[in-house]
């Protein structure tokens, strides 16, 4: 399933070689900047709303876009849902390469950690909301393969989707009848001789908005669920508040001398935080980090540079008709997007929280393990396949000790185990009133 949501970019820049780098950090070493730094790195600020999405922080919606989450009735063949490529066991990924659902796709699929805070949506940034990306799986022939008309319904047919739906959303429509409302169909633009296109276009415009309108329902809902899939408290957010209360004590406590050892690296010589940047590492944008070929990969994959074409013209992107904000701040980075050559070959720069959850690492899954990454960035030894590596990158002077201290501080930014209960699928006996 191609997804949002999450492969490791964490970015090696120019800096110079720390002789003390193999040491605990001592917070009076660090200078006023690079202190600055450290204090960036937590704790989360709140998280944000999402004005495209009038229900994103309604509860029942959430719940009810639990239940979606896990639900193979939404899919083509009926075995496929949104959690077979992002497991919560698996650190809300899949564990593999590139995600396997109906087909193959060409893409790891992103962990949701705090996905909620992202700005865009896929490896390539093609949507700009959480609920624009619930919808390109659920219709991807080689993800879960099913179509809008199918998903509504499912809703309409299943008794307790009908009931999650209503308790939500308002009555369905009246989708009885077959002449009006196909077993299956979609807009599908681009080979409008699919029996999918085919089955769209037998119907009226109004019967057609109205299936849209349930298909955006239930994304929406989906969407407002993964707002809920939230990193708690990590050793870095306990080291960070002790440094910032000066108390050394408390800082030796949440971290090892390794682990610190390795976020001086991150602020100071690794410069790792131009791009990782503040408490979510990240700067919520796109990166070029010199990954060369893999077999399992095409080797044309553009990234953001088409990635940017996709957005502008989707169906539900924040300016959209189906935007619950169309005017908002969000629509208005979408005429403030610029396109060029520079832009070929660069992914999405994932958040490192609970980053050691979900190998392998990159937009295809190119690394097994967090050393093999680190070590990418020590040594920059391959070769974009399409536009060039960041010119602010440069092989740094690591060797396998400070390599390993950066996979430790890597590590102890994974918060303890959440309660299964919280995240698997909900107690169809206990919905939250509205």
């Amino acid at each position: 399933m191609r997804s949002t949501l999450i492969p490791l970019t964490l970015l090696a820049c120019a800096g110079s070689p720390d002789p003390d780098a193999g040491a605990a950090a001592d917070p009076d070493a660090f200078s006023d900047e690079e202190a600055a730094r450290v204090l960036a790195l937590g704790p989360l600020p709140a998280l944000p709303g999402d004005p495209t999405n009038a229900v994103a922080d309604d509860p029942a919606a959430a719940w009810f876009g639990r239940a979606l989450f896990y639900d193979p009735r939404l899919s083509g063949p009926g075995d496929v849902a949104c959690s077979t490529c992002h497991d919560p066991e698996q650190g809300w990924s899949d564990g593999l390469p590139v995600s396997e659902a109906v087909g193959v796709t060409d893409r790891h699929a992103l962990s949701l950690w705090d996905t909620g805070y992202g700005r865009w949506f896929f490896w390539d940034g093609r949507c700009d909301s959480l609920w624009c990306q619930a919808a390109g799986p659920i219709e991807a022939g080689h993800e879960m393969g099913s179509s809008r008309l199918q998903v509504a319904h499912a809703v309409a047919n299943e008794p307790d989707l009908r009931e999650g739906y209503e308790a939500v959303f308002g009555p369905l429509p009246d989708l009885s009848d077959p002449a009006r409302f196909p077993a299956e169909g979609r807009p599908v633009p681009d080979a409008p001789d699919h029996p999918h296109a085919v089955a769209w276009a037998t119907m009226t415009a109004a019967d057609q908005q109205a299936v849209t309108q349930v298909f955006v329902d239930v994304t929406k809902a989906i969407g407002a669920f993964e707002r809920t899939i939230l990193t708690g408290e990590s050793p870095v957010d306990r080291y960070v508040a002790a440094f910032e209360a000066g108390d050394a004590e408390a800082m030796d406590a949440a971290l090892s001398p390794d682990a610190q050892a390795g976020l001086r690296h991150f602020v100071t010589d690794g410069n790792c935080h131009f791009c990782h940047a503040g408490a979510l590492t990240t700067n919520r944008e796109f990166a070029s980090v010199g990954l060369g070929e893999r077999s399992w990969l095409p080797i044309d994959d553009t990234g953001r540079y088409d990635g940017i074409d996709a957005l502008r013209t989707h169906e539900f992107n924040a300016a959209s008709m189906w935007s619950d904000a169309p005017d908002g701040e969000a629509a208005g980075r979408l005429v403030r997007l610029n396109q060029s050559t520079e832009q070929l070959g660069l992914f999405k720069v994932p958040t490192l929280r609970n980053i050691a959850e979900s190998p392998p690492y990159m937009h295809g899954g190119h690394f097994e393990t967090l050393t093999d990454v680190v070590t990418h960035y020590a040594l920059l030894e391959e070769e974009p396949l399409l536009g060039h590596l960041d010119d602010f990158m440069v092989p740094l002077d690591w060797d396998d000790q400070d390599i390993a201290e950066v996979v430790t501080f890597l590590e102890a930014m994974t918060a303890p185990p959440r309660d299964p209960a919280v995240f698997g699928p909900p107690d169809q006996t206990v919905r939250p009133d509205r």
